[in-house]
């Protein structure tokens, strides 16, 4: 029955209303002759009756024969969608177009999800993925997932282990990174403490072996602090150990800033310019008239996936922010090169974070159109180092 309907719909259908003395007369001649007529019903006006576009020209003779009035009441099918959208083809095409989209649209892969890594950025394997061919919008059955997981594991030390799995139209990629370890030597191979650099000792905790330094000593780098090689008390023999310590010392650095007070800047001028590709795949398709970017600018391009109906479609929309500027020569206050200064500081201790700071004194120095910061350290850590213990036998 609903394929009935379906071929209806494809052919067309009109439905009529037949009025006169021999309306019954007429309807019989139509089947007679091989004319479809269905959906027939009775009303006070007269018969009314459905057939094919087709079959409907093709009972005229017989209107004439039984002299009846026949007219037509409503119009269905795709012949009649057809014209009625005849001068909107466009609008047509587009959901054509849309629904063809739609069908194929699980072919390909429409988002990447990272999982799993924590040293190595999102942003670095994503790159990395593109450079070996798994970018967004790729066709699935081009991807070799597996050589593309081993490229990434040789591509990366940090990673032990990845794979790369199809999920409908998304790539996830898991990763599993190596676990560094923190120690170089063993917890049973025979070791002494060395400074790991120079400094004053301001307390130690041994833990295991033999002290040879004490607190308030000066150690350089590589002098020996706790000993692992211990002499037994009752036996008087020799015993190799895994000495262990946590060692605080103190020792000074210091730091230069130097910050111009004229200096050379771009100023920005206002009337931002939105530059926008649209990328599909590997293909970037410009969205705006050629322009001449101005000669002194600020620059900015970052990349967004398009969403319908929040839906991520396998589509980029690139945007290059340019800003017209000028270059200015501008004067600096004392304040802002302290400010300046003081993130150049900041920067520095955070270099090193197991580092506590002690102290820390400027002084400040003007040398002509610039200020010299200079800064004195004293900075407090742990220098304890296990170095194994190499004897006979290794």
């Amino acid at each position: 029955m609903l394929s009935i309907r379906f071929l209806r719909f494809i052919r067309g259908t009109v439905r009529f209303q037949v009025q006169g003395k021999f309306a019954e007369r007429f309807l019989n001649l139509l089947s007679r002759n091989g004319i479809p007529v269905f959906n027939t019903q009775y009303s006070k006006d007269g018969f009314t009756a459905t057939t094919t576009v087709k079959k409907y020209f093709w009972i005229r003779p017989f209107v004439r024969k039984t002299h009846v009035k026949v007219h037509v009441i409503e119009r269905h099918g795709l012949p009649f969608v057809l014209k009625r959208y005849s001068k909107r083809l466009g609008l047509l095409f587009g959901m054509l177009l849309f629904v063809l989209c739609v069908c194929v649209s699980g072919e390909f892969v429409w988002e990447i999800e990272v999982n799993g890594n924590e040293t190595v950025s999102d942003d670095a394997i994503l790159q990395t993925l593109e450079e070996f061919g798994l970018t967004r919008g790729k066709w699935k059955k081009s991807l070799d997932v597996e050589k593309i997981a081993m490229e990434l594991r040789q591509q990366y030390d940090q990673i032990s282990w990845a794979a790369v799995n199809l999920v409908g139209s998304v790539a996830e990629v898991e990763i599993n990174e190596k676990i560094e370890e923190n120690e170089i030597v063993e917890d049973k191979t025979p070791c002494n403490i060395v400074a790991a650099r120079g400094g004053q000792i301001v307390s130690m905790e041994v833990y295991d072996g033999q002290k040879v330094m004490k607190k308030g000593d000066t150690v350089k780098k590589g002098d020996l602090i706790v000993s692992g090689v211990v002499k037994s008390p009752s036996k008087g023999n020799t015993i190799l150990r895994h000495a262990n310590a946590k060692v605080m010392a103190e020792y000074p650095e210091s730091f230069q800033v130097k910050v111009e007070l004229t200096q050379e800047l771009k100023v920005p001028q206002g009337g931002m310019t939105n530059h926008r590709y649209l990328n599909i795949g590997s293909l970037k398709l410009p969205l705006f008239l050629v322009k001449k970017k101005p000669d002194c600018c600020y620059e900015r391009v970052f990349t967004r996936p398009i969403k319908l109906f929040g839906i991520t479609l396998p589509f980029d929309m690139t945007v290059h922010q340019v800003i017209p500027a000028q270059q200015q020569t501008v004067t600096i206050s004392e304040q802002k090169a302290q400010e300046f200064a003081t993130q150049q500081m900041k920067a520095f201790e955070r270099q090193n974070p197991s580092r506590e700071v002690v102290s820390r004194k400027i002084r400040k120095q003007r040398s002509g159109g610039q200020i010299i910061f200079h800064v004195d350290y004293i900075f407090c850590e742990d220098i304890a180092q296990k170095e194994e213990i190499l004897h006979d036998g290794q």
